[in-house]
């Protein structure tokens, strides 16, 4: 759950044992609606699929239309649900059923469903407009973070290496001490005991993995525990000041322990770090979420069902230590350069609440009547063939990307290649092949490409000849497509367009070749129905896609692009196409 359409589950059922137990499955195009933990879930199932028992199934072909019940059901049957003593909204089948919905005629359920996919695209789109920006203005304030504290503040100092490989270059006065010498004398790193549990009304407050992760430490935010269970765990009590560290879940997350809590406790997703006078705690936090850390807890995870890291590896961190005068410089510096991107996170977070917000609100008043959208909802359908589809996308990407220093027909390829595998414009209908430089459909560019030429008088420049670099100039009639292909591919798959050619700009092409081949390996695993963890998606890469992929690429670096699809929404469903070898015989 989570996208609007299913097409597969981090888990399946045998032959076996659906024959054992012998119910039937959810059919594709039914609506699945969530009524336990995330109560009020809505998506519709891309293939047919069984469900657990935190899912109720609407089948079509009933009074209410389904594409109206996605937005309708979350708003009634949520109304209906019962609470526990914290308030906990509860549901099951007899509350489902007895729920009140207003039902409209079939042709308004209809227009309402439509008026809402065109709005809430908008809204969405602005929504992920946000959280990019939020992802963008975290790389670069950790770049910020990483150079200042890997590389110090002078340019001229004179270098050594640190003798580490995910560390490198540090300033020559500079040492590298693991992170178990730097701490205060009679202490060590250790991990908080205290488990969360039921609320508490009353009790010691503790940090767990969550407050970790959003740097929310007011007391009113905290859970609590009794002061009995605190009392038998002095090792992981607080006393304000000192380094906590996420080593479960929100791994890397650190932070200093405010004064107000002193007294308080951890639970055993975080660590405390008492900082000796080798290093100031303000300096270890900043290094601690550099990219230089983060590799290394990368390269440090353990743990099947979900990631952690030891305390004994939190121990062996390799920590560049500065001295205490420069220590001091650093952390002012680094405090002053992030203070105005924390600003615009902040609005910006700020920005995406009030838009979910106006979302529920608009959603709540359509289905409800509150607004009569009948006469905004009437769909133009657009027919087109397969020809006019490639050239009306061509010219959009083209025209997008023309003057970027980094765009040519291998990057040109791979948009193309995501515009239908990630975008969801079938109608490209590619047949695309594993080649060195990623996923390629010869015949497809070569049509693209013409009827960007027909449609907006698009130049193909390659004064080298054949074989040599690509680039294209731009005609006259640029932007005279954009309309008609808005018509065509709808809001959702506008938006989603648009966005993937913006995520593209700032990529090289190696970049773009790393994203694009990555998402075939995976989604092509995804079809197959085999499993695609991190490790299996990079041997993938490496291996089974051509021969000259291990001579361009390390396996150390694909992470890194794995993590930006997962940053920038690009992430495979498993459906779309299917690279293939290009050969008869493998």
């Amino acid at each position: 759950m989570g996208e609007r359409v299913v097409n597969q589950s981090a888990k399946q059922v045998t032959d076996e044992a659906i024959e054992l137990v012998g119910i039937a499955p959810s059919p594709k195009g039914s609506l699945l609606f969530s009524f336990k933990l995330s109560i009020g879930q809505v998506a519709f199932a891309g293939c047919d699929l069984f469900t657990n028992e935190a899912i109720a199934t609407f089948l079509s072909g009933s009074e209410l239309d389904l594409s109206f019940g996605y937005y309708a059901l979350p708003v009634f049957v949520v109304q209906n649900a019962a609470e526990n003593i914290y308030g906990a909204k509860l549901l099951n089948q007899e509350l489902i059923r007895n729920a009140t919905i207003a039902m409209p005629s079939a042709d308004e359920q209809i227009a309402i469903a439509l008026f809402l996919d065109r709005e809430t695209a908008k809204i969405d789109a602005l929504i992920e407009e946000q959280r990019r920006l939020i992802a963008l203005l975290k790389e670069k304030r950790q770049a910020v973070i990483s150079h200042a504290v890997t590389k110090g503040l002078d340019p001229n100092a004179p270098m050594k290496d640190s003798g580490i490989e995910w560390l490198g270059m540090i300033p020559a006065h500079w040492t590298v001490r693991s992170l178990k010498d730097l701490v205060a004398a009679g202490s060590s790193i250790s991990y908080g005991i205290v488990q969360p549990g039921e609320p508490q009304d009353s009790g010691v407050p503790f940090i767990q993995t969550t407050n970790m992760s959003n740097a929310s430490f007011e007391i009113s935010e905290l859970q609590l525990t009794t002061a009995e269970i605190a009392e038998k765990y002095p090792r992981s009590r607080l006393a304000g000041g000192e380094v906590v560290l996420g080593i479960r879940a929100s791994i890397g997350a650190a932070h200093i322990v405010p004064a107000h809590l002193c007294g308080a406790n951890l639970s055993r997703g975080v660590a405390r770090i008492d900082c000796s006078d080798k290093i100031s705690a303000e300096y270890l936090v900043q290094y601690l979420r550099s990219f230089s850390a983060e590799c290394y807890w990368q390269s440090s995870k353990q743990g099947s069902t979900f990631n952690e890291v030891s305390i004994d590896t939190v121990k062996r961190l390799a920590v560049p230590v500065a001295p205490a005068v420069e220590q001091k410089a650093i952390s002012a510096f680094l405090e002053a350069k992030t203070k105005k991107s924390d600003a615009v996170i902040e609005q910006a977070s700020a920005t995406i609440s009030l838009l979910q917000e106006r979302r529920a609100a608009l959603i709540s008043a359509a289905v409800t009547g509150k607004i009569d959208v009948r006469e905004t909802a009437k769909v133009l359908p657009f027919p087109v063939d397969r020809a006019r589809a490639r050239g009306l996308v061509a010219a959009e990407i083209i025209e997008r990307c023309a003057n970027q220093p980094t765009f040519g027909r291998v990057k040109f390829q791979k948009i193309a290649f995501l515009a239908e595998g990630h975008v969801g414009i079938s109608e490209l209908a590619g047949c695309y092949t594993r080649e060195a430089a990623g996923p390629l459909d010869w015949a497809l560019i070569e049509e693209m490409e013409c009827g960007a030429q027909t449609i907006a008088g698009v130049e193909r420049d390659q004064p080298g000849g054949p074989g040599t670099t690509v680039s294209y100039r731009l005609g006259q009639s640029r932007g005279a497509h954009r309309q008609e292909l808005a018509d065509w591919l709808g809001e959702e798959r506008s938006a989603k367009l648009d966005k993937l050619i913006a995520d593209f700009a700032d990529l090289t092409t190696k970049g773009a070749e790393a994203v694009a081949t990555l998402y075939g390996v995976w989604n092509d695993a995804l079809i197959d129905g085999q499993s695609s963890s991190d490790d299996e998606i990079i041997a993938g890469f490496l291996n089974d896609w051509h021969s000259e992929k291990p001579k361009k690429f390390r396996a150390a670096e694909l992470p890194t692009w794995l993590d930006w699809m997962r940053r920038h929404g690009i992430v495979p469903t498993g459906s779309g196409p299917k690279t293939t070898t290009g050969r008869l015989f493998v």
